[in-house]
């Protein structure tokens, strides 16, 4: 079993080797660090562990966007059918109304709300299946931060079981010079490992329980 995972581990990692060029960056740029840090973390837990991404934080967004942009079609829609200056009354509603007052900041609100306390950071939710198909899957997330003018990454990852329903969280805090050599290229390699610590720490507890 040890050798199969290892065997695994080893595979994934060439493969990143073969098929796909070095992450390299700028390393003074601390967005573009985060997301190729965020990125290769996705990539150990889809591609290592085999889980299925879960869009459900994305769609929720998508949503709330989806909304504020209907105001904005409903007006030209009525204007269509009902030319100005009859159509005068919805435009004001949709169009005025939004762009300077009280529905642009009630989306924009919500939309914050959501994002501060429902995706909190995360950028990975991933569905652990059954294999045997029989209990509800369980649910791996990942979420991260690195502040502004900072060299300190954080990654957590939670883990709910969808039987029981407890949740577990562990994470790292290491500085991203770690992960990078000098030239900005990100040392794949050292990455995976932290990752996979984390992710077996959680896995490890849930098996004991």
């Amino acid at each position: 079993m040890a050798g199969a995972a290892k065997n695994g581990k080893n595979g994934l990692l060439e493969k990143w080797r073969i098929d796909e060029k070095p992450v390299k960056i700028d390393k003074w740029d601390g967005a573009a660090v985060k997301n190729s840090l965020d990125d290769a973390a996705k990539k150990v837990i889809l591609e290592k562990y085999g889980y299925v991404e879960n869009f459900q934080l994305v769609d929720g967004r998508l949503l709330i966007c989806t909304v504020s942009c209907l105001f904005a079609m409903l007006a030209l829609v009525w204007d269509y059918l009902h030319p100005f200056p009859e159509s005068r009354p919805v435009l004001a509603c949709c169009v005025i109304s939004y762009l300077s007052g009280h529905t642009y900041f009630i989306m924009m609100g919500i939309l914050t709300l959501y994002t501060s306390y429902k995706e909190k950071n995360i950028f990975l939710m991933a569905m652990q299946k059954d294999p045997a198909g029989m209990d509800p899957d369980h649910i791996w997330q990942l979420s991260s931060s690195l502040k502004r003018f900072d060299d300190q990454y954080l990654l957590r990852i939670s883990f709910t079981d969808g039987k029981s329903k407890s949740f577990r969280e562990t994470e790292f805090t290491k500085s991203v010079s770690v992960f990078y050599d000098e030239n900005g290229t990100l040392v794949m390699d050292q990455f995976e490992k932290c990752v996979s610590k984390l992710h077996d720490t959680l896995a490890t507890e849930k098996k004991t329980k």
